[in-house]
């Protein structure tokens, strides 16, 4: 039996959930992996706010009292950039091992860590940063390395899935299924980083240098988010045989990638499209393996805890690796947005229905389906709903424009048909 001596920095709902996990399953892990973890310090911020299950003689509020202890291992879970990178700075300088779940880090300097890590030949862990207990790191660090992985795409953020969900199945408007996510603990009190896609877009970077081995620009991620989509939207999509989801894609073509995050139809019949709630997912895409897809809780205490617990046993037992490419940086293609669209016009007049079908059609855009759609009330507005064949995106935008210079529609939404 090896003793590992962990100094964790941040005891909030993740590193409470470790704490937990490590106390609940101490004979488990042992069995299992011949470590004895030993907790040594925690950093806090308030030595007097009240944290079941924690020893108080365990917390300090000093971070040279956790860096400095003769710990083998730091665990951060502070979150934020600062002070969490000169923290994991400090700790890989001096040769420790590190195990984060701070994915705002990563995805702003993730790659230049990393090469810290190999240069001082210790190991960083993030599997927590992305989908909380889903080994989807672990997955594109060791189990795929055999692997040239040509795409991958998933269901990043819990928050927006949740909204999502409850708009398709209790039929509800966006801001309701808002406030049923924030009083359930899945949004935060402003949720604008989740439902505007830049959470997504910072763990898709993340996957994204795992898959290619190199670095991404921070801008490379086309990023669109789901505060427009409407209740009516989601009914619409039904009837076409589809289902919305914001889906985070990375796509290699060529010898570049595309990176996006937007809200798409998905086919009834998608992988993806049965995913719900707060639930995360990732379809990973190998030329040995073809498609595989990883699913679980992509959020919480114990699952992130998990995520975590996992990494600090890896490390322990020297298990697996992972060597970056010091020079390698991956060129961000523009994605191809060709193809089926979906657009919701709000107009004055259902009669527009008319015109709106006929400009599409003068600017090559072909037309598969067409509704005028009445209000129902005098909160709701009318609308006309296009479905068209697949095409060309720049053809759309110039009908766009020709539309609105005809002043026969107030605002509309464009989301596009996954393949």
């Amino acid at each position: 039996m090896r003793t590992l001596k962990v100094g964790l920095l941040g005891c909030g709902t993740v590193g409470r959930g470790l704490v937990e996990l490590v106390g609940r399953n101490d004979a488990l892990i042992q069995r299992r992996s011949g470590i004895d973890l030993r907790i040594t310090k925690i950093l806090v911020r308030d030595l007097d706010k009240e944290r079941h299950g924690v020893d108080r003689e365990l917390l300090t509020t000093q971070p040279d009292k956790v860096l400095d202890n003769g710990c083998d291992l730091i665990v951060e879970l502070v979150g934020g950039i600062e002070p969490a990178r000169t923290f994991i700075e400090h700790s890989l300088a001096r040769g420790k091992h590190v195990v984060t779940a701070n994915k705002a880090l990563l995805a702003l300097d993730g790659f230049s860590l990393m090469q810290a890590a190999e240069a001082r030949k210790v190991r960083l862990g993030f599997e927590a940063s992305v989908c909380g207990g889903i080994p989807i790191i672990r997955a594109l660090r060791n189990g795929l390395v055999g692997n040239n992985i040509q795409r991958l795409s998933g269901i990043l953020n819990g928050t927006c899935n949740y909204i999502l969900t409850r708009m398709t199945e209790d039929g509800v408007e966006f801001e309701d299924a808002l406030r049923a996510a924030q009083a359930k603990g899945f949004a935060e009190a402003d949720p604008g980083l989740d439902i505007d896609g830049q959470d997504a877009a910072q763990k898709l970077k993340i996957l994204t240098e795992l898959a290619f081995s190199a670095q991404v620009d921070a801008d490379a991620v086309q990023v669109e988010g789901i505060r427009d989509i409407t209740a009516d939207d989601v009914q619409a999509a039904r009837e076409l045989g589809f289902v919305i989801k914001h889906v985070a894609t990375a796509e290699l073509s060529g010898d570049a990638v595309a990176l996006d995050c937007a809200p798409l139809l998905l086919p009834a019949s998608h992988q993806l499209a049965n995913i719900r709630d707060e639930n995360n997912a990732v379809l990973v895409r190998g030329d040995a393996v073809g498609e595989m897809l990883f699913s679980g809780k992509g959020a919480g205490s114990l699952p992130s805890a998990s995520a975590v617990l996992s990494d600090v046993v890896d490390i322990a037992c020297h298990q697996g690796g992972f060597s970056v490419s010091p020079s390698g940086r991956v060129r961000a293609a523009t994605r191809d947005s060709d193809g089926r669209q979906y657009i919701r016009f709000t107009v004055a007049d259902p009669s527009a229905i008319g015109p709106i079908t006929t400009i599409l059609e003068r600017n090559q855009v072909g037309v598969a389906r067409a509704a005028a759609v009445w209000a129902r009330s005098g909160a709701r507005t009318h609308q006309v709903r296009v479905l068209t064949h697949a095409g060309s995106r720049k053809a759309i935008n110039a009908s766009l424009l020709d539309i609105a210079r005809a002043g026969i529609e107030s605002k509309h939404v464009v989301l596009r048909v996954a393949d």
